[in-house]
């Protein structure tokens, strides 16, 4: 059942006959369906006489589960809808409320929620990555000078960061910081540390982001989210979502052809990213584990300290009495809960991580 109230602006007398009788000769025939039946959809809410001594009258409809064939529910209301403002003495209708719209709204919200949640999980390790703080200075730097006003602690308690109080539209801003203008120029000349041309370069340098590839993914999106806002637009202002709005809606988020949408272009980012860097990042969390291995086993020699490692157990224990065992037993532990993306492990790799467990094991001696 959907159901649709109206408010109808009018001159003259309107009755539950009078629009059921319309409704009738648009589905009556073809839904084998009787005017009395057609009258039962029907409920005036209210009818109130105006100043003018016009009327306001709110009627609320509700059609059954249809089997539609050449024409959408969405078509027979809205059909329904252009016949009854041709009824003499009817002013305007305008649609109040509409389960069809909002069926539609939140089947495309909850796909809107899904992608902005994505998108803000890209745009927050980039904007990191570049060893930037999100805050009001940030947006400024790349024009976005219209946001809500950034509660840190709040944010900091919710977990969240400032990328959530920015307009969608900014989204795609992080590719080019803005002009600077003179007065901020000379307000970067005084600061204490910089004292030559060079520093006051790369001051203007590392306003931006550091990656291309980075810069790049930003640009690819920025004609996606414009009829993405289309449609979040539409939703959030309760307004009907057109036919066209929804195929570029649907074209901006879903690939089509060679023209990838938004979702592949989010999957190919983080493949990209995982590809550059799966092998510097492993690397640099085994030499990090390789070194505190040794600096727990160094700081508890003396000590009763039980570990939750078993290898600084056991070397506190002195039960290796070799160096190759001791670097067999670290290398496995490392495989195994260290290499939390099973990144295939070389040869190389090993042989340098060695190195490390070796220089470590003869600075213990």
């Amino acid at each position: 059942m959907q159901t649709i109230k109206i408010q109808i602006h009018h001159k003259e007398p309107l009755t539950v006959k009078k629009i059921a009788t319309i409704l009738y000769d648009e589905i009556g025939e073809e839904y084998d369906l009787m005017i009395e039946d057609i009258e039962d959809y029907f409920t005036f809410c209210s009818c109130t006489v105006l100043p003018n001594e016009t009327f306001i009258s709110v009627v609320e409809f509700s059609l059954p589960e249809l089997e539609t064939r050449e024409a959408s529910i969405k078509g027979i209301v809205f059909s329904f809808l252009d016949s009854v403002a041709c009824i003499s003495g009817v002013i305007n209708i305008t649609k109040m409320n509409d389960s069809i719209l909002q069926e539609m709204a939140l089947k495309y919200y909850e796909q809107i929620i899904e992608l902005e949640m994505d998108m803000r999980d890209v745009l927050t390790y980039i904007v990191t990555y570049s060893s930037k703080t999100i805050n009001e200075e940030f947006f400024k730097t790349f024009g976005i000078n219209k946001s809500e006003k950034l509660d840190n602690a709040n944010i900091k308690e919710n977990f969240e960061n400032g990328l959530f109080y920015i307009y969608f539209n900014h989204y795609a801003s992080f590719t080019q910081p803005q002009k600077l203008k003179a007065e901020k120029i000379a307000e970067f000349l005084q600061e204490p540390h910089i004292s030559s041309f060079e520093q006051l370069k790369t001051k203007l340098q590392d306003r931006g982001l550091k990656e291309d590839r980075h810069i790049d993914f930003i640009a690819s999106i920025k004609d996606k989210l414009k009829p993405i806002e289309k449609m979040r637009n539409a939703i959030m202002h309760i307004r009907n979502i057109s036919d066209n709005t929804i195929r570029n809606f649907e074209m901006a988020i879903e690939d089509n052809g060679v023209n990838k949408g938004i979702k592949t272009l989010i999957e190919d980012f983080w493949n990209n990213e995982n590809e550059i860097l799966q092998q510097q990042t492993f690397m640099k969390l085994a030499e990090i584990e390789i070194r505190n291995i040794f600096k727990e086993i160094d700081e508890n020699k003396n000590s009763d300290y039980c570990s939750q490692s078993d290898i600084v157990n056991t070397m506190l224990d002195n039960d290796y009495q070799d160096l190759e065992t001791f670097q067999n037993d670290v290398l496995e532990y490392i495989d195994d809960e260290i290499n939390i993306l099973n990144y295939a492990i070389t040869d190389e790799n090993y042989q340098e991580l060695s190195l490390a467990i070796q220089a470590l094991w003869g600075e213990d001696e």
